[in-house]
């Protein structure tokens, strides 16, 4: 077998098409981490306070969904 056909064989026959769940989840967390940061940079503890805040809900459903077993 020369180096040609090695390589030709070992080249997947599909390529992922976009970006992957676990990249945009990452990325999200990313963004929401900047906007938070950048809240307590310019507000002081009453921009985390209200970050924390907006996160209640959010933190209420993931333990109402633990629960239920989703």
């Amino acid at each position: 077998m020369s180096m040609n056909e090695a390589t030709a064989t070992d080249l997947p026959a599909e390529r992922s098409k976009g970006v992957s769940v676990e990249a945009k989840i990452f990325a999200g967390l990313a963004v929401f981490l900047a906007v938070v940061i950048a809240a307590t940079v310019t507000w002081g503890a009453v921009g985390l306070a209200m970050s924390a805040l907006a996160c209640v809900p959010v933190c209420y459903a993931a333990i109402l969904l633990i629960t239920i077993g989703k």
